[in-house]
């Protein structure tokens, strides 16, 4: 019997990395405070990480840490010293990118297991066994392969392989891309993109053929660099069978709301198949429940081979949702009171959503809240704690989410 595919989950800081875990995910990346791809993200100073380990291993959910800058040669000597780092404390990977940094953890630490980022652009089964053969455990697949040109490479490597199944895409092949340090002198391959892929821009070409879809939105400007999100939950049978180790979730910048919804709504697809392969039934309240987090709209990209340009190009620079995150649940107290920390401002009488992990979600209306002092209120603000009527199932790190 086949192993289980593996949930694959971001985790920007600690407080994501709980999250993560308890709503379902099976491993996460991470970075530490250097040259990982997410500079802005957090991340976990070296303590952090040795507490992450310990959680971790505590849940039994593997850790991998992102080391996938692209480097330049100043940048050696102090990677070195985190890859040992790395391996004291017994990281389950290593995601890199840059084939000297392969090269030197290979030799220098030898026990650490090495992944080989998106960012390498792994495009074939000839570069993948190349990849296989130099070390690496795991290669991690650009977004811009279909699902068959995976099958062809599970069926020619006997490397395992990682795909993205949801999040933010790149306009550049794989994220390497230089417009940010172009614009604003961030490097973009040493983690300090700024996204300027996703501003409205004027283009105009003598060149681009007439009808070309830039030129239709010439009067509004475009967002032609601006991808949509990358959403797969409507093939999680075809990904599982396909032989892929593990389906990865991009957003190690997103919200704890964020994250909940989504590694809850794949957890639930991945398990409903293993439940029962044969009756298995996509279910449209899936995509319900991920439109309810930030988005830029969703788009399968090349993964049916029938993709075109206007089908990921997104209309608007802007993110959007149907829900705000109006809270998380940090304690309960004598099962009569939800301790909520306030993220969005909600009121009294308002009708709300709770999350809970491996549950049903609850809707509930708010008859009552207090503030920490057990005063009525009407309103609540951001960063407030406030105290809100016990429900039944709700746990320690439930997320309260409101309908804008």
């Amino acid at each position: 019997m086949k192993k289980k595919i593996e949930l694959l989950a971001p985790a920007g800081n600690f407080e994501k990395l709980k999250t993560a875990v308890l709503y379902g995910a099976d491993a996460v990346y991470l970075s530490g405070q250097k040259f990982g791809m997410r500079a802005y993200a957090g991340n976990f100073s070296d303590n952090e990480l040795i507490e992450a380990r310990k959680f971790c291993s505590l849940n039994k959910v593997k850790m991998y840490v992102t080391v996938n800058i692209i480097a330049h040669n100043n940048d050696i000597t102090d990677v070195e010293k985190h890859l040992a780092f790395l391996n004291d404390i017994k990281a389950d990977a290593v995601i890199i990118s840059d084939l000297g940094i392969v090269d030197l953890a290979r030799k220098t630490f030898p026990k650490l297991p090495i992944h080989i980022s998106t960012q390498f652009s792994a495009m074939n089964y000839g570069t993948v066994n190349f990849l296989h053969g130099l070390g690496a455990k795991r290669i991690i697949l650009p977004r811009e392969l279909s699902i068959s040109e995976i099958k062809e490479i599970r069926s020619r490597s006997d490397a395992e392989l990682e795909m993205f199944v949801h999040g933010a895409m790149c306009m550049a092949y794989s994220g390497r891309c230089m417009l940010s340090f172009h614009t604003k002198n961030r490097d973009p391959n040493k983690g300090e993109c700024n996204q300027t892929c996703r501003f409205r821009y004027d283009i105009a070409s003598k060149d681009i053929p007439e009808g070309f879809y830039i030129e239709e939105e010439a009067e509004k400007g475009t967002y032609f660099f601006n991808s949509k999100d990358l959403c797969l939950i409507e093939h999680i049978p075809e990904i599982i069978e396909s032989g892929v180790a593990s389906v990865k979730i991009e957003g190690r910048m997103k919200t704890q709301g964020y994250l909940s919804t989504v590694v809850k709504t794949y957890r639930d697809a991945i398990d409903l198949y293993y439940k029962d392969r044969k009756n298995y039934k996509y279910d449209p309240e899936w995509m319900t429940e991920l439109r309810k987090v930030s988005n830029r709209g969703y788009t399968e990209f090349r993964f049916s081979d029938a993709a075109l340009p206007a089908d990921q190009n997104s209309t608007s620079g802007k993110a959007e949702s149907t829900h705000d995150i109006a809270g998380i649940v940090k304690e309960i107290i004598n099962r009569k009171h939800l301790v909520v920390e306030v993220k969005s401002a909600f009121h009294k009488g308002d009708e709300i959503e709770i999350l809970i992990p491996g549950k049903r979600t609850l809707n509930v209306k708010l008859d009552e809240i207090k503030n920490a002092a057990g005063d009525p209120v009407e309103r609540t603000n951001p960063n407030q704690t406030v105290l809100i009527r016990h429900c039944k199932s709700v746990v320690p790190g439930s997320i309260i989410r409101i309908r804008k």
